[in-house]
């Protein structure tokens, strides 16, 4: 147990700095069993369109919907090129692909004629199962 190898160290100096270095390692919420996944490839700003972040995206024609909910209707589908061009994320509706899922959504912008429309983030590279995006601002 933690506390056995603690007490384990001598009181010197270095037992003090040992046990204060194991106790905060260990108190550290990135560290913890309970932390969630770290995002690998959060959306960046992008450089040409001020305002709007580019999103790592995998699979191809995926669904762009007019609301953020799986039922909602196909607008479009997303680019080829393995980037999306988003504003910001919302939660919505729950989406599932294979095994995974998610409630959050990005929201493109709109485009000449063309509405805004949502992405689920199951197809952002990067994250786990229904966390936020860590580059994207909230809707």
């Amino acid at each position: 147990m933690l506390t056995d190898a603690l007490s384990r160290f001598r009181t010197g100096t270095r037992g003090v700095a040992a046990v204060a270095l194991a106790t905060g390692l260990l108190l550290t919420p990135g560290l913890t069993s309970s932390a969630q996944a770290a995002d690998s490839a959060p959306c960046v700003p992008d450089r040409d369109y001020p305002g709007t972040y580019l999103c790592q995206i995998w699979g191809s024609n995926v669904n762009l919907r007019a609301a953020p909910n799986s039922q909602a209707q196909v607008v479009a589908t997303s680019p080829d090129g393995g980037f999306l061009r988003v504003l910001c994320q919302t939660q919505g509706g729950r989406a599932t692909y294979g095994g995974y899922w998610h409630t959050w959504w990005v929201k493109t912008p709109a485009v000449g004629m063309a509405p805004s429309a949502y992405m689920s983030e199951i197809f952002l590279v990067g994250g786990g199962d229904d966390e936020p995006d860590t580059g994207l601002p909230t809707c």
